[in-house]
């Protein structure tokens, strides 16, 4: 079988037709092969596929490419790189092997990046060595699969999905994305199971070793949900964001009140059913999220003061100043709800009891030189306390890059002494508002920021941490 033929038999190799048993197995674990997840993640229009054929054999067979999938299509109307491992062929590979000569796309036009990397890294032995193949699937172009990832960041979105254990090389890819989802169950970590056997002679299990759980309360993770379905309606969501920066005006009836929890104000601010919150479960004493104003999308910032009065500790501290750099990369005005007695320190001993003291650590200084290269409009709302080191954590320092307003509602707290240094809190507003206001004066001055003209280069990468 020759030419046309053998194309044809290669190709209907990969179908999830041609594969039953994989199919059914991977369904009975809540699974999706890695062509449904391309299926239900990119309209059904457009689509391009890349590397689907893999190599030739010395009779002139062509060969289909089964570690994995690469795809350029849309979502939303808008063009991305869709790529996804599949685990169930010896662990894996990056895609079907064409990541490299896509990320160079992506960076021309500017392409979104999703990514479903679940896998073991690079693979010792290729299932394909030994065979006498001709391969087709060699890199060219200035990337390969992983250093790609690092130049795309803060460039254009990219978005990793891990709903299965993920190490070595295809959990530097999660770490280097600007968002990361995975499931519970899954693991992230860069030496696997046998590596850790090998060295320690301890046998765990990959989640046991590096479970996503573990990553989602230590920041390592940007959501995590319940299966791979919601992860796909989650990576949706989160680009929508950036796909449709300016929407239609969305109603919001809620009315927001002085002394409310900050969840409440939150809703009584933006625009209803828009709150995207990131990292929840890290640092909860400060929020950050993605939200809509008037359909307009921005970055939303702000302390709860029911945890911790508001404090800020390393870890939050660590969530702001990435916070702000996700918001500057992507153009989204920044509105920050300040209410917080000021800034912490977690110390941990040998037993992992946890203390927390007042003051301050190098940590604290990340975000306020995250503020200083910011060029992204942030609007400072006071809702109560702004304690020692707050206001320039939560909106940057007073002489450089100072927010497009600063509003105070009229029950703060001003005028208070640092006891941490001879300076008195920072009382000087642009004007005290009734709290019931606040969404008309954020609505309105947005209006009178336009959307910024496309760059032709990025301001800075986003860390990857």
């Amino acid at each position: 079988m020759k030419g046309r033929d053998s194309l044809k038999n290669a190709r209907e190799k990969q179908s999830d037709n041609a594969r039953v048993e994989v199919v059914n197995k991977l369904a009975t674990k809540g699974h999706l092969t890695a062509r449904e997840r391309i299926n239900r993640l990119l309209d059904s229009d457009g689509r391009v596929e890349y590397g689907s054929i893999a190599a030739k054999t010395p009779d002139g067979e062509w060969i289909s490419e089964t570690g994995g999938v690469d795809f350029i299509g849309s979502i939303a109307g808008q063009t991305v790189i869709a790529s996804s491992t599949d685990y169930t062929d010896h662990g894996g590979g990056y895609g079907a092997g064409r990541l490299g000569r896509l990320y160079q796309l992506a960076l021309t036009n500017r392409w979104p990046v999703i990514l479903f990397v679940d896998g073991g890294g690079s693979r010792a032995r290729h299932p394909r060595t030994g065979l006498g193949h001709i391969e087709t699937s060699g890199t060219f172009g200035k990337f390969n699969a992983l250093d790609g990832v690092m130049e795309l960041s803060g460039w254009v979105p990219t978005i990793a999905i891990v709903s299965g254990p993920s190490f070595a090389g295809h959990a530097s890819i999660a770490g280097f994305s600007d968002f990361l989802i995975s499931t519970p169950g899954s693991s992230i970590g860069m030496g696997g199971p046998p590596m850790v056997e090998a060295a320690l002679g301890q046998r765990l299990t990959p989640n046991q070793l590096a479970g996503s759980e573990m990553h989602e309360k230590t920041g390592g993770i940007d959501l995590l949900v319940p299966n791979e379905e919601a992860a796909i309606y989650e990576a949706k969501r989160y680009l929508s964001y950036y796909i449709h920066k300016n929407n239609s005006n969305e109603p919001q009836v809620l009315n927001v009140e002085e002394g409310a929890s900050i969840r409440s104000i939150i809703d009584g601010i933006i625009d209803a059913d828009s709150l995207f919150q990131l990292r929840e479960n890290f640092a909860p004493s400060v929020i950050t999220a993605l939200a809509r104003i008037g359909g307009r999308s921005i970055g939303l910032l702000a302390n709860d003061p029911e945890i911790d009065q508001g404090a800020i500790d390393s870890r939050g501290a660590s969530k702001i100043a990435r916070f702000i750099e996700l918001c500057n990369c992507y153009e989204y005005p920044i509105v920050s709800l300040v209410n917080s007695v000021g800034c912490s320190n977690l110390w941990i001993d040998k037993n992992q009891n946890v203390t927390s003291e007042v003051g301050i650590s190098r940590w604290h200084a990340r975000p306020i030189m995250a503020h200083q290269r910011r060029t992204v409009p942030l609007l400072a709302v006071q809702t109560g306390k702004s304690f020692g080191l707050t206001e320039s954590v939560m909106i940057g320092s007073s002489n450089e890059n100072i927010p497009a307003i600063k509003l105070a509602w009229p029950n703060i707290e001003v005028g208070r002494h640092d006891g941490f240094s001879a300076v008195i809190d920072h009382d000087a507003f642009d004007d005290v508002i009734q709290p019931e206001e606040t969404r008309n004066y954020l609505l309105s001055l947005l209006s009178h920021f336009p959307l910024p003209p496309p760059r032709v280069k990025k301001k800075h990468r986003i860390d990857s941490w």
